[in-house]
C-alpha cells in the first residue's frame, strides 16, 4: 500500500521507507557475539575524524591487523546490513566529508547516522548522570553502565522541529542566521522544550522566532540528524502572513516567491542548506510543486 507520503509526492529519500540496518539488537547482549562478528569474513569498519568527518570512496574498510583483535570499548558495533557487521570508531587523522553533503546510499546513510549518533553520545557522556561516576560502555556501545551505582544509560536523542510556512499565496518565509554565511538561507526550526507537545513547539519556535501565528500545520516526516544528536521532525504550516525576525539567532528574512527564489539562487544571492539535510528537501519540494498542503 502506497503511504500519504507517496501519495502527496513527498519523501525523506529513505529515512520514511522500511530501515535496511538491523541494529541486531539480540546480538548485543553477549560480548562473544561482538567478538564473533568483529572477526567476521567482509567485516566493515567505518573511520569518523574528531569532527564527524568520513570517507566515501570508499565508504567504510575491511578490518585490518592494527584495528586489534577485539573490539575496544569505544568501537561501537553500528549493526548488520545485508548480513555484514559495521563497526565504527573514531581517528585523528582528518578524513573528506560529513552528512551534510556526502553522497550516499540509503544503507550507507543509516550506517553514518547511527555511527555518528552513538559516537557522539560516547565522547560527549563518560560519566553517571546519578552519581558522577564513570560510565563503561555495552551492547556494542548502544548503552552504558555506571561503575559505581549500576545505572544503565542510553544515548540521548534531541528532538527539534523544521517547519516549512506558507502564505495563502503559496509563498515560503525563508530567513538567515547570525552564524551562517552570507546568503544562506532556510526554513524555521528549533528545540522542542520540556512539557510541550511538537505541535506546540512549531507554534511557539515560529511565534518567537518571526512573530507569525499559524493558521494549518501538519507533520511530514521524521529525519535523524546526529550532528551532534537531534531528530528532526518536519513540518508544513500556514500563516496569514506579516512576520518579523526576532534579531538575536536570526538576523533576516522574509517571504519569497519561488521566482524570487530561483532568481536569488541564480544570482547567488541566495544559497540553501545542504542536500542531505530536510530543510533542503522542504525548500526542494516547495518548488517543484510536490510540498503537501497544510491543511491536509
Amino acid at each position: 500500500m502506497a503511504s500519504n507520503n507517496e501519495r502527496v509526492g513527498w519523501s525523506l529519500s529513505g529515512w520514511d521507507d522500511p530501515a535496511l540496518l538491523d541494529h541486531a539488537s539480540e546480538l548485543r547482549h553477549d560480548p562473544e557475539n561482538l567478538v564473533r562478528l568483529w572477526k567476521s569474513a567482509g567485516s566493515q569498519l567505518l573511520l569518523v575524524d574528531q569532527q564527524g568527518r568520513f570517507d566515501i570512496d570508499p565508504f567504510g574498510r575491511a578490518l585490518i591487523d592494527a584495528d586489534g583483535a577485539v573490539p575496544t570499548e569505544s568501537t561501537i558495533f553500528v549493526g548488520l546490513l545485508d548480513g555484514t557487521a559495521w563497526f565504527a570508531r573514531r581517528v585523528d587523522a582528518a578524513l573528506s566529508t560529513t552528512m551534510r553533503h556526502a553522497p550516499l546510499s540509503a544503507g550507507q546513510r543509516e550506517i553514518a547516522s547511527a555511527a555518528l549518533a552513538s559516537l557522539n553520545w560516547y565522547r560527549r557522556s563518560r560519566h553517571c548522570v546519578v552519581c558522577g561516576g564513570p560510565l563503561v560502555r555495552t551492547l556494542g556501545g548502544f548503552a552504558a553502565v555506571c561503575r559505581d551505582c549500576d545505572t544503565e544509560t542510553f544515548p540521548r536523542t534531541d528532538p527539534a522541529i523544521i517547519c516549512a510556512v506558507l502564505d495563502p499565496g503559496d509563498r515560503i518565509y525563508l530567513a538567515h542566521q547570525n552564524s551562517w554565511l552570507d546568503g544562506r538561507v532556510s526554513v524555521l526550526a528549533g528545540f522542542i522544550e520540556a512539557g510541550e507537545s511538537v505541535e506546540q513547539a512549531v507554534a511557539r519556535e515560529i511565534g518567537e522566532e518571526v512573530d507569525l501565528r499559524l493558521t494549518a500545520m501538519r507533520y511530514l516526516g521524521s529525519q535523524p540528524w546526529p550532528l551532534p544528536r537531534s531528530l528532526m521532525l518536519s513540518f508544513v504550516a500556514r500563516s496569514t502572513g506579516g512576520g518579523q525576525v526576532d534579531g538575536e539567532e536570526l538576523a533576516w528574512g522574509g517571504w519569497y516567491s519561488r521566482e524570487q527564489v530561483v532568481s536569488g539562487l541564480h544570482d547567488q544571492q541566495l544559497t540553501l542548506p545542504p542536500g542531505a539535510s530536510v530543510g533542503r528537501r522542504l525548500v526542494n519540494s516547495w518548488l517543484q510543486g510536490t510540498l503537501p498542503s497544510p491543511e491536509g
